[in-house]
Formats: structure tokens, C-alpha cells, sequence
């Protein structure tokens, strides 16, 4: 049976250039040129009839049909995962470990990559349902969690990393909330929907007449913040974003207490690699 769809080839280098945000890094990723990047992304757009980046002489940007296709494409991704996971006996997998795409892509994915060149007898398997009601830590080996920790029972932490969060935007838009203070009661504040409001934590529960706009997704909240739709709360792990300016400060207070833990279930057992692969995380 023929299906409708897109080439399918060009979508993994979609998807890699939609998380650098850079034709280059995607090309260093793949082990491609730059120009074959641009080459499958054209042809992406053209099987669809719709732009999916916009392009500037240093950086492209994600379109609104381009946020879209990226969060179809990790959710199919990661279910095609789940599924060739499910094919194969379980034992394939020496460790199992729990993140968000977000933490994936942006610190996890590199420690793990330099584990792996020490280790070349482990292999991994990357588990991105840790957010989900139906996830249990009995499914992995450890799991990286984001907020202010409420161990479940029989779950241990076994580090933490303190996050503060501070709120980031567009250039333009910092530079106009430094130069006009009362510009913020005007910004769109950008957020996660969930029920406990950080945005009025960080402004000390003070009145807030500012319009929200959720964003459940982090990685397309960033790049609705990159978009100049408002404000973000943001943590470290957006480092490379302010490095290349492409998001910054404009105020210099934090909101602490939240962070990052790996944990583990108290009850599953844990083959040498796996407690190796702690181990490494934890340092």
C-alpha cells in the first residue's frame, strides 16, 4: 500500500537541523556537508509546499509550520523508538536512562557520547517518557527530573543539580526592558501550564497584569523566545543560546530552588554498565 507521505529521509535532517538551529552543526552531526543539509531541507519543503526555516546570513530560525512539524517529528521519533525497542529482546539494552528531549539534547546526549568512547561494549537506550503520568522508574536505570524534588516512594536521589531560573528574551526586546522598566507589564510571559506559576514566584507573588502564552513543549519555548514572543524562564542549560546572543538577560535575579535530580528506583536491579554509567553522570 503506497502511503501519502513526505520523503522520508529528509525528516531526520529536519530534525537535526531544528534542534541546532544551524545547517552546520546538523551537517557535524551527520557527518554530511552543509549543502547536502540544505539540499534535504529544500526538498522537505517543497514535498510539503511550505517554508519550515527562515534563513539570515548567521542563523536560521524555525517557521511556525517548521515548530510544528518538529514537535510531530521527536514525538514520531521517539514512538518509532519505542516501538523497535519493543522488537528486540530487552537485554539488548545495557542501560535505560529517563529525560525529557530537552535535557537529551542539551546535556545529557554529549556525557553519554563520551561515556560510550570509553565503554564501546555498553549501549544506551534513551527513555523520553519520564514527564508522562504512565512512566515508572522501574522501566530505567536512572532518570533525570526538572523542579523542586518530591522523591516518590522508593525512589532514591542520587545527585542533584541546582538550576536557578532567570528570565531571558530576544536582544531587542532585553534592550528595550533596560532602557522602559514599565515595558514589562506589557511582555507575554511564556510558560510551561503548569499549575504552580513560576513567573509569580520570580516576581515575588506580586500582581501580574501580563498576558501568558503556554508553551508545554521546552525546546519549541525556546524558540518561541528566540521568535520575540516574550519572556522565558530559563536555566543553564541554555548556555549556548545566550553565548551566541541569540537570547539574554535583561534582568540579573534568579529564582532558586529548583534543579535537576537523577534518580533511581530502590528495587531495580542494575547490571555493572548501568551502575558505570551512574556513576559517570554523577561525577
Amino acid at each position: 500500500m503506497k502511503h501519502p507521505l513526505p520523503p522520508l529521509d529528509p525528516l531526520k535532517v529536519f530534525e537535526c537541523a531544528a534542534r541546532h538551529l544551524s545547517f552546520s552543526e546538523a551537517a557535524k552531526e551527520l557527518c554530511i556537508t552543509k549543502g547536502a543539509v540544505s539540499y534535504q531541507v529544500k526538498k522537505l519543503e517543497q514535498a510539503l509546499d511550505v517554508p519550515l526555516f527562515t534563513r539570515s546570513v548567521r542563523q536560521v530560525y524555525l517557521t511556525e509550520a517548521g515548530q510544528r512539524l518538529q514537535r510531530l517529528v521527536v514525538q514520531v521519533f521517539s514512538q518509532l523508538n519505542e516501538g523497535f525497542a519493543q522488537l528486540k529482546p530487552q537485554t539488548h539494552y545495557d542501560v535505560v536512562i529517563a529525560a525529557t528531549t530537552y535535557v537529551a539534547a542539551r546535556w545529557l546526549s554529549p556525557r553519554v557520547a563520551k561515556f560510550l568512547q570509553q565503554h564501546p561494549e555498553t549501549s544506551v537506550q534513551f527513555e523520553h517518557r519520564v514527564d508522562r503520568s504512565d512512566f515508572t522508574f522501574d522501566e530505567v536505570d536512572v532518570a533525570i527530573l526538572w523542579g523542586r524534588c518530591d522523591t516518590p516512594p522508593k525512589v532514591t536521589v542520587l545527585q542533584t543539580m541546582p538550576q536557578p531560573l532567570f528570565p531571558v528574551c530576544r536582544p531587542d526586546l532585553a534592550e528595550r526592558l533596560k532602557v522602559e522598566p514599565n515595558f514589562i507589564n506589557e511582555v507575554t510571559l511564556l510558560s510551561e501550564g503548569r499549575e504552580q506559576d513560576l513567573w509569580l514566584e520570580w516576581f515575588n507573588e506580586a500582581e501580574l497584569p501580563n498576558p501568558r502564552q503556554v508553551v508545554a513543549d521546552a525546546n519549541v519555548r525556546v524558540q518561541a523566545a528566540i521568535d520575540g514572543q516574550g519572556l522565558i524562564l530559563a536555566d543553564g542549560m541554555m548556555q549556548a543560546e545566550l553565548d551566541a546572543e541569540r537570547l539574554q538577560r535583561p534582568y540579573q535575579q534568579q529564582l532558586e530552588g529548583y534543579g535537576y535530580h537523577l534518580l533511581s528506583s530502590e528495587s531495580r536491579v542494575r547490571n555493572t554498565e548501568a551502575q558505570a554509567m551512574i556513576k559517570w553522570l554523577i561525577q
